[in-house]
């Protein structure tokens, strides 16, 4: 059922204390909390082969339910019981835990499994604009692109929803986009490309170089690109009118089915993609049932503020829902992390000036501020009649972060999963949705 998956381990971002970086005398050293957000944003990335999913007993299997807090998913049961017939799409939003597909990925192929492939769906332009980005597909060009990056504001370019940009420096240009043969074939009929500006395409080719039929529709913010064959690897010839920026394309099989939509930016939080301004309006056309927002961690590295975070939750919820109206959404917390420690110390400039910094040590503690942050995410659904799913309690809840350690499931820098621990959040959270659809279902 599920494919070899080669997955990832993130092993050296520091967790340190976030704080307001400071202004140091005659740069004699580099912020700590300037080096902690380069690291969060830049993850170093280890390829390994995993073992099998084993759940450890301290995962709290009995808390491995949606609290639905009031919230009707009712609308869900059309979408599920015409599965065989049309295509469902989910929409899940996050940060670093996300970016490299690997939870997702897991959940992606057992509800494909249940319900049917529609295809691979969202892809984007990530190793394009200088960052990690999953196995299984490919988005390149041979051409020159600039790049602007969700966390890299402000930006030079217009950022699109998926939280990256490429811009072309010509005009006349290509694109190549495809998914990666392993164990199974996954075919697209159609590519929905997400841009902003005007694109003429020319020509569409096969791996192999012939050319390949096919119809495009243009719109305001995407061009839908029909093929007269299914393809699991296209080339676009294409020239631009004024200013482009693409961000994104949907693989569809035209077939009845899941899709399993991610998009994930290392160090976004609620309120960075909040400054993205059409979030909502950019994941409209894949036509949401359900949208599923994993956040919070790098909230808890800088200064908690309750009342700010509650407020940045409930921009993104409006957001979604104004362009969404029929959208379910789920509210995910993060799980107990921890933190290098950090001290401060105090030094002399070349004039003999003294000035304080911050400077990491080599003990870790959990990060305290994880604690506020699930706890405002619980408030919001429960106020709002929102969807959640605690991945803090089901994780472990308190002191779960030593016992991930222990186990091998948190990586060398105790905010980011192993792969395995990747696999098993995956695991359960389509646990947790697959007990969800039985029950609307019934």
């Amino acid at each position: 059922m599920m494919r070899t998956l080669i997955l990832l381990i993130y092993i050296i971002m520091s967790a340190g204390i976030s704080l307001k970086a400071q202004s140091l005398v005659d740069n004699d050293t580099t912020s700590v909390d300037d080096e902690d957000q380069f690291i969060r944003e830049n993850p170093e990335i280890e390829e390994f082969v995993d073992a099998d999913i084993v759940v450890p007993d301290y995962i709290n299997l009995s808390s491995n339910r949606i609290k639905m807090n009031g919230a009707n998913w009712m609308g869900l049961k059309s979408a599920l019981a015409g599965i065989d017939t049309t295509s469902m799409a989910i929409v899940h939003i996050g940060d670093s835990h996300l970016q490299a597909d690997i939870a997702t990925h897991v959940i992606r192929d057992y509800l494909q499994y249940d319900f049917g492939n529609a295809g691979r769906g969202l892809v984007a332009p990530l190793k394009m604009s200088g960052t990690n980005e999953p196995h299984d597909y490919v988005f390149s060009s041979k051409n020159k692109w600039k790049a602007a990056k969700l966390m890299k504001a402000p930006w030079s370019y217009t950022m699109g929803f998926t939280g990256t940009s490429v811009s072309p420096s010509s005009k006349i240009n290509e694109l190549s986009i495809g998914t990666v043969l392993e164990d199974d074939y996954n075919p697209f009929s159609s590519l929905t490309l997400f841009h902003n500006g005007k694109i003429n395409i020319n020509r569409v080719v096969s791996e192999s170089g012939r050319n390949i039929e096919f119809t495009a529709i243009p719109s305001k913010d995407y061009t839908q690109i029909y093929l007269s064959e299914p393809s699991s690897y296209v080339t676009l010839f294409f020239d631009s009118v004024g200013d482009l920026t693409v961000f994104g394309a949907n693989l569809s099989g035209e077939r009845p089915g899941i899709f399993y939509h991610t998009i994930g930016n290392n160090g976004a939080t609620y309120s960075t993609y909040n400054r993205i301004g059409n979030l909502g309006a950019g994941i409209a056309p894949l036509h949401p049932e359900l949208v599923i927002v994993s956040l919070g961690t790098n909230e808890a590295f800088g200064r908690v503020d309750n009342l700010e975070f509650y407020k940045s939750i409930d921009a993104f919820v409006k957001d979604i829902k104004s362009h969404n109206p029929e959208a379910q959404i789920l509210l995910v917390t993060p799980m107990e992390c921890q933190r290098r420690a950090t001290r401060t110390v105090t030094r002399r400039n070349r004039r003999g000036r003294k000035y304080t910094v911050k400077q990491r040590t080599g003990s870790y503690s959990v990060n305290q501020n994880i604690r506020p942050i699930r706890e405002t995410i619980l408030r919001y659904g429960r106020d709002n009649g929102i969807a959640v799913y605690d991945w803090y309690e089901v994780a472990g809840g308190a002191g779960a972060s030593s016992k991930w350690i222990e186990s091998k499931l948190y990586g060398k820098d105790r905010v980011h999963h192993t792969s395995t621990g990747y696999k098993l959040q995956g695991k359960l959270l389509y646990d947790a949705l697959q007990k969800e659809f039985e029950d609307i279902t019934k």
